[in-house]
């Protein structure tokens, strides 16, 4: 391995865990839980909180006013959905699923031309359903300048960004890496949806976060890493001039809300993210279509109706029931990740599938070839941090990329495989859902120990791993132990 290699694996190493260091460098027992949501004041575009479950026919690009057509792109694919409760404890479930329920992503909306909706940028926010206008529209046609040029002439821009903080208080830096994750879930759905209400959209994995972030004035520690730029109708570059106009509601620029996390977040470490932001940013191509996510989105959910059922009742697994699951099964869902067209070579750890024998495997192209057979369940368990629950799933997927096929000059692409490899799990998810199965992503493992299961090289990044099951009949009333409880340093 390269010396230039050597020195990439080691600063990544921040984001992977090793026995004895779990959460060394977090604040979960030091400081007060992050804020869950950002806030603005002032003047907003409230959303109406119904949404349909089907019946009224799937809604077109033309036929929705810009408020409603918002509502049916935000509430699904980046909304709460649901409440669970745990005795007196409530946890808010959302349309995606998030690492230790910290959810660091926030979503703004560059709006161009959009019937009934002002220019300007927007944050929006999805506890109360709003849009808050931060900037107007000069604002919003200086985000062309930071797009490629295939989109600059887009409608609307949807911005992902992530607040680290949230995830790095529980996971110290690996806290970052779930960050991205959940940015490429995000991602997912609003490309979902975008589709299936007709419109056409570019998604970028890969972009240059400094000028962003100058334009919607972020935070100091909030960066954005997601862009999808969409159009209505057909090609991207429609004829503006037949849409109608619907005077819209007439706002004012809304203030940030205070925010009690600066002190506190200033007395972590972030030198070492610093620096693999640094890293990313240098080395980010200008704006083309290498900015696109590598993603392929799958044949399935085109309609509006078909999808929304999926959004809405997508849950993490937390209990799986120990038995075997048809081989068709499997096959069904090998089939669809290999549509996806992200990464051509994954491996599966198999624990309970009918006429298959138990131990790791790995696929590529087609190709289901067995490397070592054997009963895994206490040792993929014990690498997963002790997560006893996953010794009864049937499946668990882990999914790498090798970083020696990245070179220095492009190590931006890791950051895009992960935020990728996020929008891969989202997929997976829904079509688990679909199946009347369960999936529950495995963001803890100790990263050396899985490479030597699957024997792989240490230039082998795990970007995203996941277990894959029948659900217990006791699922929807069942908790995860959370893993940082489990993994407490001892004093």
């Amino acid at each position: 391995m390269s010396k230039s290699m050597t020195t990439t694996v080691e600063h990544l190493s921040i984001f992977q865990y090793t026995r004895g260091r779990e959460y060394e460098g977090n604040r979960f027992e030091i400081s007060p839980r992050p804020e869950r949501f950002k806030t603005y004041n002032g003047p907003c575009v409230r959303l109406k909180t119904s949404i349909r479950k089907g019946g009224e026919g799937s809604p077109t690009s033309g036929s929705l006013n810009g408020v409603e057509w918002l509502k049916r792109v935000m509430l699904p694919a980046f909304g709460v959905t649901s409440v669970k409760f745990h005795g007196h404890e409530s946890e808010l479930l959302w349309s995606f699923p998030s690492a230790g329920g910290c959810y660091p992503v926030e979503v703004y909306v560059a709006v161009r031309r959009l019937d009934g909706v002002q220019p300007g940028l927007y944050h929006y926010n999805a506890l109360h359903a709003s849009l808050y206008w931060i900037e107007d529209e000069h604002a919003a046609e200086r985000v062309r300048d930071a797009q490629p040029a295939a989109t600059r002439d887009a409608d609307v821009c949807f911005i992902l960004s992530i607040v680290p903080w949230r995830t790095c208080w529980k996971y110290a830096h690996k806290g970052y890496r779930f960050g991205m994750i959940d940015a490429g879930h995000v991602a997912a759905n609003l490309q979902l949806v975008l589709r299936s209400l007709g419109w056409q959209f570019a998604a970028y994995t890969n972009l240059r976060s400094e000028e962003l972030s100058a334009l919607l004035k972020l935070d100091a520690l909030e960066v954005p890493i997601a862009m999808i730029a969409a159009s209505a109708g057909s090609p991207m570059h429609g004829d503006h001039e037949t849409r109608s106009a619907v005077p819209p509601q007439r706002l004012q620029i809304a203030e940030r809300g205070e925010s009690l996390d600066d002190a506190e977040a200033q007395l972590f470490n972030w030198a070492p993210i610093f620096e693999f932001q640094e890293r990313v940013n240098r080395t980010v191509p200008a704006p083309s279509d290498d900015w696109l996510t590598r993603l392929s989105l799958p044949e399935e959910w085109t309609d509006y109706d078909q999808l929304l059922p999926l959004l809405i009742d997508r849950r993490s697994s937390a209990a799986f029931e120990r038995c075997e699951l048809p081989i068709e099964d499997l096959n069904t869902m090998l089939m669809f990740i290999e549509k996806l067209e992200l990464l051509p070579v994954f491996y599966l750890i198999v624990h309970d599938v009918k006429g298959l024998p138990s131990g790791v495997y790995q696929y590529a192209k087609g190709d289901l070839r067995c490397m070592r057979e054997g009963d895994f369940r206490d040792l993929s368990a014990g690498i997963c941090l002790g997560q006893t629950f996953l010794k009864d799933c049937s499946v668990l997927f882990v999914f790498t990329v090798d970083i020696a096929q990245i070179s220095k000059e492009e190590f931006s692409q890791y950051q895009q495989s992960s935020i990728d490899g996020g929008g891969l799990g989202q997929l997976i998810h829904l079509k688990t859902e679909e199946m009347g199965l369960g999936f529950s992503v495995i963001g803890g493992f100790y990263d050396d120990e899985f490479r030597e299961l699957l024997q792989l090289s240490s230039s082998h990044q795990i970007v995203y791993a996941g277990a894959w099951g029948r659900n217990a009949p006791n699922a929807s009333e069942a908790r995860k132990h959370d893993r940082y409880v489990m993994n407490r340093p001892q004093s």
